[in-house]
C-alpha cells in the first residue's frame, strides 16, 4: 500500500555554521522568507536523528506563497561544527546533487543580482548563461507576430545555497509557485525540488510506492540532454545526456520533485549532501503517520533509517536513504 506524504516537497534544508544567522537571515528575507520556528538539539540528540554529531540551532523559515499547499519552506540549520562544505557550485549532474527551485517575473533582474562582481566573490557563485527553453519540441520560429513561448532559466551555486530562478513566457501554471509581488524580485516560494541520483540508475518507484508522488502534468520520464538550452544550463559534455521525471503529491500542483540520472559518470557528491553538511543537504516531506511511513521506507529497500525522534522544533522525526542513496527527512504532519 501507498504511504501518502500530506503534501508535496516540504522543506528545503541548509546546513550553515553557527555564528552566521544575521547574515542568512538578510538573505533569505530579500526572497520573501522569514523565521516562523526556533529550536535547538544538543550533540547527542542532533547524532541520534541526523547522524551527525554537533550541536544544532535551528530556524524554520516561511515565504507568503507556503501557505498555500503548506510547501516550500526553508529551514536553516546552524552546526556547531559542519559535517563538511557540501555541494557548493560543484557540477549539476553529480550524483547527490540538489537545488531549489524559484519562479520569477523578471530573470534579467535575477541574473544582474547574482552576476555582479560582489556577488560572485562573496558568495563563490558560479550563475549559468541565461537558458531559453521553448515549450514545444520542435521549437517554432519566434517571429513579431509569434513571440517567445517557454521557460528562462539561470542557476546561481555557491557556498551557501544552489538555486534555480525561473520566469514562464507566454503561458501560465497556476498553482506551481505563489508569486509575491511585494517582493524586490516578486518570487515564489520553492516551487520544486530537484535531485541527482547515480549514473544508469534512474528510479523515482521508490518515491511513488512511499510517498504516493506520481507523475506531474507535463513531467513524464524521458531522456534529455541533447537540447542546447538544456547542455548550457546543466554544465553537459557533448553527447551527454539523462533520464529525468517530475513527481508530485497527488493533486498538488506546487512542491514537486524532478529526478535526474545521468549516462555519464561524474564524481559522486553524495556524502556532501547529507544532514551536517553546508549548503543544501536535505529536502522533507510532512505525513500524517511517521510510523507507518517508516515501515513503508524499510519495506521499499531504504537504510541508514533513524529512530523516530524529536526534531530541533520539538516535532517527531526521522532521517533516512532512499534506495538511491540521497538522505531525506521526514516529520510529522503539523498543518
Amino acid at each position: 500500500m501507498s504511504i501518502r506524504v500530506t503534501q508535496g516537497v516540504s522543506e528545503f534544508v541548509f546546513g550553515v555554521t553557527e555564528g552566521r544567522q544575521e547574515e542568512m537571515l538578510r538573505f533569505w528575507a530579500v526572497l520573501g522568507f522569514e523565521p516562523i520556528a526556533e529550536g535547538k538539539l544538543s550533540a547527542s540528540e542532533a547524532h541520534a536523528l541526523y547522524g551527525h554529531e554537533s550541536a544544532l540551532h535551528g530556524l524554520r523559515l516561511a515565504h507568503p506563497g507556503c501557505a498555500s499547499f503548506g510547501t516550500g519552506y526553508v529551514r536553516l540549520q546552524f552546526w556547531e561544527a559542519l559535517r563538511n562544505d557540501g555541494l557548493a557550485n560543484s557540477r549539476p549532474m553529480a550524483p547527490g546533487s540538489r537545488w531549489m527551485g524559484l519562479y520569477c517575473h523578471d530573470i534579467l533582474q535575477v541574473r544582474d543580482a547574482f552576476t555582479a562582481p560582489s556577488s560572485i566573490e562573496h558568495w563563490q557563485l558560479w550563475v549559468s548563461p541565461l537558458v531559453n527553453a521553448p515549450l514545444e519540441n520542435p521549437p517554432p520560429e519566434v517571429t513579431f507576430w509569434k513571440p517567445f513561448v517557454g521557460l528562462r532559466e539561470t542557476l546561481a551555486f555557491g557556498r551557501d545555497f544552489r538555486l534555480a530562478f525561473i520566469q514562464r513566457g507566454g503561458f501560465d501554471r497556476p498553482g506551481f509557485g505563489t508569486f509575491d509581488e511585494a517582493l524586490l524580485f516578486r518570487n515564489t516560494e520553492g516551487s520544486h525540488a530537484s535531485l541527482v541520483q547515480a549514473p544508469n540508475a534512474f528510479d523515482t518507484a521508490f518515491y511513488k510506492t512511499v510517498f504516493g508522488f506520481e507523475t506531474a502534468p507535463f513531467g513524464e520520464a524521458h531522456v534529455s540532454g541533447d537540447e542546447p538550452p538544456t547542455r548550457t544550463a546543466l554544465r553537459l559534455m557533448e553527447g551527454e545526456t539523462f533520464h529525468v521525471e517530475r513527481l508530485r503529491a497527488r493533486g498538488v500542483p506546487s512542491g514537486l520533485l524532478q529526478v535526474y540520472s545521468g549516462h555519464v559518470a561524474h564524481e559522486d557528491r553524495r556524502d556532501l549532501s547529507r544532514a551536517g553538511s553546508g549548503n543544501l543537504c536535505l529536502y522533507s516531506v510532512q505525513t500524517e503517520a511517521l510510523p507507518a511511513l517508516r515501515d513503508a521506507v524499510a519495506d521499499a529497500g531504504g537504510t541508514e533509517i533513524s529512530e523516530i525522534l524529536p526534531d530541533e522544533f520539538g516535532r517527531p522525526a526521522m532521517t533516512f536513504d532512499a534506495r538511491d542513496g540521497l538522505q531525506w527527512l521526514a516529520t510529522a504532519h503539523v498543518g
